[in-house]
């Protein structure tokens, strides 16, 4: 039987192969994540607990952010972030939406003054640096102990032509 598996396989040229894997692996991640809407649906959502206060993180996830790194008068590379911020203990998204915007603008204040500084550098992103920059702001805006930390979930720099 071995044999004969290995006889069909050489009758079937090289890429018929490679397609019928790649059918076979979409089809069985396309089957796994019929069953992930409903993750989703609880991912970063909060279980309340028996007096109503909040179990486990909160995570807000903020718009991406996509700004131009300009060196003298042109524009030498776009940078992006998608951040998310994790509040503290207790705190609801809720809580937070009434200064969204007030947030939003100073991330990206602060996002425009660092590019600026970095502007003649090689690489314009340094997670570390912008996480503890953009901490500083949104404790600025909400004040200390509303967002436990910022966390930067994807960045890119991208050289203009």
């Amino acid at each position: 039987m071995c044999s004969m598996t290995a006889s069909r396989r050489s009758r079937l040229p090289p890429l018929a192969t490679d397609t019928f894997r790649r059918r076979v692996a979409l089809a069985l991640l396309l089957a796994l994540a019929g069953g992930m809407p409903a993750l989703a649906a609880d991912h970063g959502k909060s279980k309340e607990g028996k007096e109503g206060a909040v179990e486990g993180p909160v995570f807000v996830k903020m718009s991406p952010i996509t700004l131009p790194v300009v060196q003298g008068n042109k524009i030498t590379k776009t940078v992006g972030l998608v951040l998310a911020l994790e509040l503290e203990k207790g705190k609801t998204e809720a809580e937070f939406d009434g200064s969204r915007a007030r947030v939003r603008d100073a991330i990206i204040t602060e996002l425009y003054a660092y590019a600026d500084e970095q502007s003649g550098a090689e690489r314009v992103l340094d997670v570390p640096v912008i996480k503890l920059r953009l901490q500083n702001a949104v404790d600025q805006v909400l004040g200390p102990g509303f967002v436990r930390e910022v966390l930067v979930q994807q960045a890119y720099e991208k050289p203009q032509k």
